[in-house]
C-alpha cells in the first residue's frame, strides 16, 4: 500500500506524527498492509534562509511574544516525550532554510533508504539543537541512511535534485496542502496532523476495506498539525 507523506523536518509534529503512524500500523498486527512509504517536501517558512535565527526568536515573532512561545514549546516536548521522543527545546534550536535537508531526502529515496535519513534530520534539529542548514549536520544525516560523506558533498555543491524538489513544493502549493503532516493513505484517505495511532489505524483499515476517495486535504491546520 503507498502512503504519501508532506512533512517538514523542523515541523514537531511532523516527527510525532512519523511515529504515531508507525504505531497505527503495529496496532492492526498481522492484518497490517505491507507498506510503501515516499515522503515529499513542504516548508513552513519557506522565507527563510541559511543564517540562523535563534528558535524562540522567530517563535516569538510568528506566535505573538515569549510567552506563548514558551507554552507551545513546552506542550509539544511534553506531548513528544511521552511518544518517546527525546524532543528538547533547550538545545539551542535554529530556524534556518530547509530546502538543503529536502534535498537530502530527494537523494536518500534514490540512492540511499529516506526513512533513515528523515529520522536523522528530526534528532538531529530536535533533540540535538543542529542546524539543518549546515553541510556537517547533512552529511551525518545522510550516513544514518547509507549515503557516503563524499557523494554528499559534491550533491550539495551541485544544484542536482534542486529543480525537482522546488517543483514537488509548488506540486504540494497546487495540491492545497497547507498543513504538515499530511498523510494520503493508498491515494484515496488523506490524514492531517499527528493524530492518535487508533486514527491512522482505522484510515488504513478503511482503505483495505473499500475504495471510496477521500476529500482532498484541506487548507485549514489539522488537529495537533503545523500550518504556514
Amino acid at each position: 500500500m503507498r502512503i504519501d507523506i508532506w512533512s517538514d523536518v523542523v515541523c514537531p509534529w511532523c516527527w510525532i506524527g512519523k511515529h504515531r503512524f508507525q504505531r497505527g500500523l503495529e496496532l492492526l498486527g498481522a492484518d497490517a498492509p505491507a507498506v510503501d512509504v515516499h515522503w515529499h517536501p513542504f516548508q513552513l517558512d519557506p522565507e527563510s534562509d541559511t543564517e540562523p535565527v535563534p528558535l524562540r526568536q522567530a517563535y516569538a515573532a510568528k506566535f505573538g511574544g515569549a510567552e506563548r512561545t514558551e507554552q507551545i514549546l513546552s506542550q509539544t516536548q511534553a506531548t513528544a516525550r511521552a511518544e518517546g521522543l527525546p524532543m528538547d527545546f533547550g538545545r539551542g534550536q535554529v530556524r534556518v532554510t530547509t530546502l538543503p535537508a529536502h534535498r537530502l531526502m530527494w537523494l536518500a529515496a534514490r540512492e540511499g533508504d529516506a526513512q533513515a535519513v528523515g529520522e536523522a534530520l528530526f534528532r538531529a534539529h530536535f533533540a540535538e539543537g543542529r542546524n539543518l542548514a549546515d553541510p556537517a549536520t547533512l552529511v551525518d544525516a545522510g550516513a544514518a541512511g547509507g549515503l557516503a560523506a563524499a557523494r554528499i558533498g559534491a550533491f550539495l555543491d551541485s544544484d542536482e535534485g534542486l529543480a525537482e524538489v522546488r517543483a514537488q513544493l509548488a506540486q504540494a502549493q497546487a495540491m492545497g496542502i497547507r498543513a504538515v503532516p499530511t498523510f494520503v493513505i493508498d491515494g484515496r484517505y488523506a490524514v492531517q496532523g499527528g493524530q492518535a495511532p487508533e486514527v491512522f489505524a482505522q484510515a488504513l483499515r478503511q482503505a483495505m476495506a473499500d475504495a471510496t476517495p477521500a476529500p482532498a486535504p484541506g487548507q485549514a491546520c489539522g488537529p495537533e498539525g503545523c500550518s504556514v
